[in-house]
């Protein structure tokens, strides 16, 4: 997907939206390096809205890329902080609003109110080894014996502050309850039966319990004498999950909220059909909610909840997620409704105050409603009427009317109480645009120049398509109008045609995140496999499939041009996942399969043509699916040269075993040197998936060598120049400094070579775990842009440590 021979390069004046945060090591001072944050903000899935104490300015969330993001000033802006693997819980402390925990697979505090990090579990000095391995880089340590930490026991789940106790601390790792009486200092560990699901401190300040709900029991923990009274939760409620409590804001009734899963019901994957259960003393007793809207008495079928959320010193006022809610309408006809319910009594009465659908329920198929009562930035108009499913609520402790909702692509907030929601991921402007409020949760695939204008740029992204500006960068818009709505999900590249104005080429599928073996684990994954080419005539405003030759279902990842050849006679090449090769040379208007001497593995990937006219092909490892059945056995990768304008393939040899190949590039000034990045080791499960691995024999490490290897003849031999353990995603040659490269990966950096890669420093400020390439700023070539797999645009200068 890179630049090839003859391609104009213009320039965007990249305006400052918002500066990204990096951890400090052991509260040291944090990194100076800023780096701006482009694109139209959310677009992705946010989880654990957690509010502070003392304001509800105050709050954090996380999205499923591995980003938290933290504002103090109500979701009008946002610090991003970045831990490896991301968040996986946040407390404030009740009695200090500057203290702040974050968990993951580690522990850290922040004193500052999260300017500056420092991890206090494991401590850093019994951190022996840090790792990533797999298909996502997964982070891990290995401590030594004189911690109570176990990698085995996951991640951190529930922090729980005491407010009776200020230098009081607990938390949780899978089974594991640790607590502490010294801020951490000091740690102790019980081991209860079953994976700890919430951590509750009654306020009450004669009480000395503090309870501990699995998805059993009820664990109750004297904080004086150090042990535990266990109690079961009733029969028809267990197993229970998504635990929430407080107390009533005028006296001092504590309220226990639960879901459970009818198990006499079909249970898919989350998808089950609930009950809510509450209690009065402390977890004793439990009662079912038998509220004729909670239930669906109407229908008669129990609706699909997934979180429930109370205000903690508000406890009357609680919030209900629910993402299938099912109404009948004439003719028996199921209609399917999604958003959350509140109670502001207890759990007496339930109203919708989010709801929307009301169609079929499916993803992309816009046959309901949007949600009416809600003031959005871009994703109502782009999403509204189709399924959105809501991944989590947040409610302020001193005040169940301020809340927070998340879904798949944005993050909203009331203040009275459901009412009314406004968006805080996106500042809508006049013209229609939108800028970032520093919540970008999405993977953009590359950033591009438009030869005649610029002040246009844009955005290829997984998920929400393609975005542009107009303006440098400082606001965007989508543009999808014309693209069929099979393809919408990803815009994986486009190319825009360097003679010809506003004339563009898009590739788009409607399955996201290749080449992640995920996506293709599943043995009929390529009848969902939707995608296709589109051409542009006006920059990008509106779209037509060009697809001719090639089929509706061509999930198609790369588009690369040869400048050489005529304008309006363009020859184009494109990787199309599942099938191969295509090329067209008479503008896209038609397209033929050109695999001749690519194998049995047709997952292409990335293209790249080179100055001699050398055209190179990354193809993805995948399964077999012999027979069209889930298996064991899986193609490895493979790179491929064509010097005939892929007529003819040839197979390079890269290393005698498995490979993960990904990006490629080549040095303008001599051509013959290319330079390839790749994954390291994998899981087998990664690749086939887990279920499918323990069935036929377990799961075992698959070594590949990753990193980034050079080739001097073109692709004949081969020398690795990067550490083979890392996980690199794309390598970019800077061709306005001779010798130097970029690499950006999956192991929380991105790295620059100033001596053709023989020495490599890692550069400063950059610290998201999933990155994806490097691009060069045309028009300030001592700067860059990274695309991250989760984090949106990344610009700045790449100054290294």
């Amino acid at each position: 997907m890179k630049q090839t021979i003859g391609s104009i390069l213009v320039y965007a004046v990249v305006i400052a939206l918002t500066s990204c945060r990096q951890p400090a090591n052991e509260n040291k001072a944090q990194a100076e390096t800023k780096w701006e944050k482009l694109g139209p903000g959310g677009g992705g899935a946010t989880y654990i809205p957690t509010f502070a104490y003392d304001t509800p300015d105050h709050f954090l969330v996380r999205c499923d890329m591995t980003g938290s993001y933290l504002t103090r000033n109500g979701g009008f802006s946002y610090d991003q902080i970045n831990f490896a693997n991301g968040a996986s819980s946040y407390a404030y402390d009740p009695n200090d609003p500057n203290t702040v925990y974050i968990g993951g697979k580690t522990l850290s505090r922040s004193s500052d109110g999260g300017k500056t990090w420092e991890q206090i579990f494991p401590l850093k000095k019994d951190v022996k080894k840090e790792m990533f391995e797999g298909d996502h880089g997964e982070y891990s340590i290995e401590t030594t014996d004189t911690t109570l930490y176990n990698r085995k026991n996951g991640h951190i789940g529930s922090i729980r502050l005491d407010a009776r106790q200020p230098d009081a601390l607990y938390f949780s790792m899978g089974a594991a309850f640790f607590y502490s009486d010294d801020r951490g200092k000091t740690l102790k560990k019980e081991q209860l039966p079953q994976r700890i699901d919430f951590i509750y401190a009654p306020t009450d300040k004669g009480s000395n319990s503090v309870l501990v709900f699995t998805s059993g029991a009820v664990h109750t923990f004297n904080t004086t004498t150090h042990t535990f009274e266990h109690q079961n939760l009733p029969k028809e409620m267990a197993p229970a999950f998504s635990f929430t409590g407080g107390v009533v804001a005028k006296g001092d009734k504590t309220l226990l909220y639960a879901l459970h899963h009818d198990p006499k019901e079909e249970i898919q994957e989350e998808f089950g059909h609930s009950e809510v259960w509450t209690s009065e003393d402390l977890g004793g007793h439990w009662t079912r909610l038998m509220n004729p809207e909670l239930i669906n008495d109407n229908v008669g079928i129990k609706p699909s909840y997934s979180m429930i959320a109370c205000a903690e010193n508000d406890a009357e006022k609680t919030y209900l997620v629910t993402n299938r809610y099912e109404e009948k309408k004439a003719g028996n006809k199921m209609i399917y409704w999604y958003g959350a319910m509140k109670t502001a009594d207890a759990g007496k009465h339930w109203d919708w105050v989010w709801k929307g659908g009301g169609g079929s329920g499916q993803y992309g198929v816009k046959d309901g409603v949007g949600v009416t009562n809600l003031k959005d930035a871009w994703a109502e108009k782009a999403f509204g009427g189709e399924y959105i499913r809501l991944m989590d609520v947040g409610v302020y402790p001193k005040d169940g009317n301020v809340a927070v909702v998340t879904d798949w692509y944005r993050v909203m907030k009331t203040t009275d109480g459901g009412k009314t929601w406004n968006e805080i991921y996106s500042a809508p402007q006049s013209d229609g645009t939108f800028i970032s409020r520093g919540l970008d949760v999405t993977n953009a695939y590359g950033v591009h120049f438009d030869p005649f204008d610029s002040s246009h740029i844009a955005i290829s992204y997984t998920d929400i398509g393609y975005h542009h500006s107009y303006n440098g960068g400082k606001s965007w818009l989508r543009s999808t109008e014309g693209v069929p709505t099979e393809w919408i999900n990803t815009c994986y590249w486009m190319v825009f045609d360097p003679k010809v104005k506003n004339k563009v080429w898009s590739v788009w599928s409607g399955l996201h995140d290749f080449p992640r073996g995920k996506m293709t684990r599943f043995s009929g994954w390529k009848s969902y496999g939707k995608g296709g080419v589109c051409v542009s005539l006006d920059g990008g405003k509106t779209w037509k499939p060009s697809n001719e030759g090639m089929g509706f279902d061509s999930p198609s990842t790369c588009i690369v041009m040869d400048p050489n050849t005529p304008p309006d006679q363009r020859t184009l090449y494109v990787s199309v996942y599942g099938k191969g090769v295509y090329k067209s040379t008479d503008d896209g208007k038609t397209w033929k399969l050109k695999n001749n001497g690519i194998g049995d593995n047709t997952c292409a990937f990335e293209l790249t043509l080179a100055g001699n006219g050398n055209l190179y092909l990354t193809v993805s490892p995948t399964p077999m699916h012999k027979d069209g059945k889930n298996g064991r056995e899986f193609y490895s990768g493979e790179v491929y040269r064509s010097t005939d304008g892929a007529e003819t393939w040839t197979r390079l040899k890269i290393n005698d075993g498995p490979l993960f190949p990904n990006g490629m590039d080549y040095d303008r000034e001599h051509p013959n040197r290319i330079y390839l990045a790749g994954w390291s080791d994998l899981d087998l499960a990664d690749l086939i998936g887990g279920a499918v691995a323990r069935s036929t024999g377990g799961n075992e490490r698959i070594k590949i060598p990753g990193g980034i290897f050079m080739s001097e003849d073109a692709g004949d031999t081969w020398t690795s120049i990067f550490d083979e353990k890392e996980y690199v995603y794309d390598v970019t040659v800077d061709t306005y400094h001779p010798g130097r490269l970029y690499c950006n990966t999956f192991n929380q950096a991105a790295y620059r070579s100033d001596d053709y890669g023989k020495t490599w420093k890692k550069i400063k400020g950059y610290d998201f775990h999933w990155g994806q390439r490097a691009i060069v700023d045309p028009h300030h070539p001592e700067q860059i842009y990274l695309t991250t797999y989760g984090s949106s645009l990344w610009h700045g200068t790449p100054e290294t440590e």
